[in-house]
């Protein structure tokens, strides 16, 4: 039996949808009889989150179910094996559920609180056994507030009072005839059940404390060395009525008290911001919350009478992909580099790309159109990216318009949005189809592509251009302004080559010729409009020189290479790039045959640049160039894929990666490089050294794929050459 809407229950309390600072996670049990069984399955949808248990043994290790969406739209839910939990004979079902994002209360900068689906939290799900159905969620479920989790917002924090915590009761043994019974939700969310495709976040690693700072009476500040996406393992046993205020930071003062850099003003009501409470019953616990996730390096304890180092640690929670590449060369620090562009992105994958996990924790477009090809070279991402190309979708509105964030509760179509961030309706489903082969996304968009180029047409000015959105955002201080109606042209052109591919996959020749020829005038449009008659940019700007470059929108490309390199010159090989122009400085330098001044821009110590970020003690990506505002971001991350690409050599080509082109650039200042990439028939590895014979290089291809290299074609296997480059 699949979920239904009328399966939907929730608390039998009056429901107040006002800020309020005790707002409890309220738990549901249900008794039921099984008969002789071989294979029983569970599937549940928990709005916000929830966690079950079946016979006091957790269902899953799942965290933040079920995923964030237009719930007017879409439902995610998962489907979960609960044979070994079960029993011939009585069992139990018990859970509890938090706010999420279905009912944030809090006043943000983003109003998820005028959100139109609001209301408490509520559950459907549906017990299988040999595929007929065994239970189903309904009003004979007991329900109550006394819960020990009295307060959750996702995006503020969770109070845990251990006092009013019973470890039986999800179990048997317990007694809930006081509890009152659950009611059936008349007016239950009106989207479509959908099962969650992608990896569950998971609690991925732990960090255990480096250092305790004391900053006041009973208040210390553990350092876990590393910024990262999660929350606290607090093993803590003070007597009863103690309580303990956690508060998350990604940096310290020179006393070592929290920085939270003007980050909580965005936070309204007084809510706290990034604030654990955990309230003592005499009794050891080790404990951490459910319905809350922060980003930090530091945990401030307040309450804590015995400073143990390892009483505090911090759980990297994260979505549960496979990391895919590897980079490794003879700078360290670009391999430190690499490795905290991968600490970023984990950080940052919740459902969603989100833009970081302190102040937001949203599903900003624009860093993910950034993003998308990082994500999908690094790690196995293609799954989440198939549940968020459905919210993507959930999104638009009927006239074609999209929002600066999705999923959205209505904030963003006024401001943060434009083809910058509207760009991820092309550019998701487009890497999908590159990295995997699969047209299906790319087909599936297609209805959705048609309406947001006519709301484009609709948007256009008297000279054929559209001047609305984000511009190349977050550049750094002093750096010229790229015109936001080049930076729309520019990707303009390339929604319309994405949207021909799609039409000719689907089958539909007459609309992908049409979409071509549509393509070829604006193409010739962008040369009349931001062409010089010497074939340079109009826009004398970094950013607009390597968009024209990396879009194809020139006839002759020496003109513009010339115009880039002394760009890149003038500024002593340090970027003046924001978002939207450094993703595309660096293949439009490999496209003019400057390999090298993209590494001397990666390798460019001071400000603004990478180096500065580790000089200042980054362990994971900022989002500004100056040390302001968050230190978790993943926008600036595609100098990964290009590494792998270019010193790493491996240029794996769509649709699907059958083939690639084994091609480093054997950059001056390294002696060495190492680099891998797995894609859907196996992992390609190159590697090179300098010796005194020259440079040895060595790549293996694997089976059911084929490489080209000095313009020869080789199928499975290890070759080795040494090279007098």
């Amino acid at each position: 039996m699949s979920l239904q809407r009328e399966f939907f229950i929730k608390s039998p309390f009056p429901y107040d949808p006002a800020y309020r600072l005790r707002d409890p996670a309220p738990l549901f049990r249900r008794r039921f009889v099984m008969g002789p069984f071989r294979k029983a399955r569970l599937s549940l949808c928990a709005l916000g989150y929830g966690y079950a248990w079946i016979n006091g043994r957790p269902v899953s290790d799942d965290l933040l179910a079920a995923p964030v969406s237009d719930y007017r739209k879409t439902l995610w839910y998962y489907d979960y094996d609960v044979s070994p939990l079960l029993r011939e004979g009585e069992n139990v079902i018990a859970l509890i559920l938090g706010n999420g994002f279905f009912n944030e209360s809090l006043r943000t900068s983003w109003d998820f609180d005028r959100a139109p689906w609001r209301d408490q939290p509520k559950l459907a799900l549906s017990l299988e056994a040999d595929g007929k159905a065994v239970l189903t969620s309904d009003a004979d479920f007991r329900c109550t507030m006394d819960s020990p989790v009295v307060f959750n917002q996702l995006r503020s924090g969770e109070t845990f009072d251990a006092r009013l915590y019973d470890e039986r009761w999800n179990t048997l043994a317990f007694d809930d005839s006081a509890w009152p019974c659950a009611i059936r939700d008349v007016t239950p969310p009106r989207g479509v059940f959908r099962l969650c495709p992608c990896e569950p976040v998971r609690a991925c690693r732990v960090f255990p404390a480096q250092q305790v700072i004391q900053t006041g009476d009973e208040k210390y500040v553990f350092d876990i060395g590393q910024n990262i996406s999660g929350f606290v393992r607090l093993k803590v046993c003070q007597p009863a009525g103690d309580e303990l205020v956690i508060r998350y930071g990604e940096q310290i003062n020179p006393d070592g008290s929290l920085n939270l850099n003007r980050m909580e003003i965005h936070y309204k009501d007084g809510s706290p911001f990034q604030t654990d409470r955990f309230i003592c019953d005499g009794k050891e616990h080790v404990w951490s919350p459910r319905f809350t996730y922060h980003g930090f390096r530091y945990i401030e304890v307040s309450g804590l009478k015995k400073p143990d180092p390892e009483a505090v640690s911090g759980v990297f929670a994260h979505q549960d992909v496979r990391v895919t590449s590897s980079f490794r060369c003879s700078d360290e620090r670009v391999n430190e580099l690499f490795r905290i562009g991968q600490m970023a992105t984990l950080s940052n994958l919740f459902y969603m790309p989100t833009d970081c996990p302190t102040r937001e924790k949203l599903g900003w477009a624009n860093d993910a159109q950034a993003s998308a090809e990082q994500m999908l070279t690094d790690f196995s991402t293609e799954n989440l990216f198939r549940k968020w190309i459905v919210d993507i979708r959930d999104a638009m509105r009927e006239d074609g318009m999209m929002p600066g964030i999705i999923p959205t509760g209505g904030w963003g179509y006024e401001w943060g949005n434009g083809p910058v961030s509207d760009g991820v309706l092309f550019e998701v489903p487009y890497r999908l189809y590159l990295h995997t082969g699969d047209g299906g996304p790319l087909v599936d968009c297609l209805p959705a592509f048609r309406k947001y180029l006519a709301f484009l047409d609709a948007r256009e000015e008297a000279d054929g251009q559209v001047d609305f959105g984000l511009d190349d955002w977050a550049r750094p201080e002093g750096s010229q302004e790229t015109p936001r109606r080049l930076i729309n042209s520019a990707f303009r052109v390339k929604f319309l080559r994405i949207a021909a591919l799609a039409a000719s996959l689907a089958g539909e020749a007459g609309e992908a010729a049409a979409l071509k020829a549509e393509t070829v005038r604006r193409e010739s449009q962008y040369k009349r409009q931001w062409l010089k008659a010497d074939g340079t940019c109009v826009s004398d700007v970094m950013s607009a020189v390597a968009l024209t470059i990396s879009h194809d929108l020139y006839d002759d490309l020496r003109p513009l290479a010339g115009q880039l390199k002394r760009l890149v010159e003038e500024r002593d090989f340090h970027h003046s790039c924001g978002m939207v122009g450094l993703r595309h400085l660096y293949r439009a330098l490999n496209r003019c045959g400057l390999e090298e001044y993209a590494w001397r821009v990666v390798t460019a110590e001071g400000y603004p640049g990478y180096m500065d970020w580790l000089k200042g003690g980054a362990t994971t990506l900022w989002e500004m160039w100056g040390d302001r505002d968050s230190r978790n971001h993943h926008m600036y991350s595609d100098f990964m894929s290009w590494l792998i690409k270019t010193p790493g050599g491996i240029r794996c080509a769509g649709p699907g990666f059958g083939r690639a082109r084994i091609e480093p650039a054997f950059i001056g200042a390294l002696s060495f490089c190492e680099a891998s990439q797995e894609t859907a028939r196996g992992t390609v590895s190159v590697s090179w050294r300098r010796t005194a014979a020259g440079v040895e290089l060595f790549f293996r291809v694997p089976a059911g794929m084929k490489a080209e290299y000095g313009g020869r074609e080789y199928g499975a296997g290890e070759y080795r050459f040494t090279l007098n480059p």
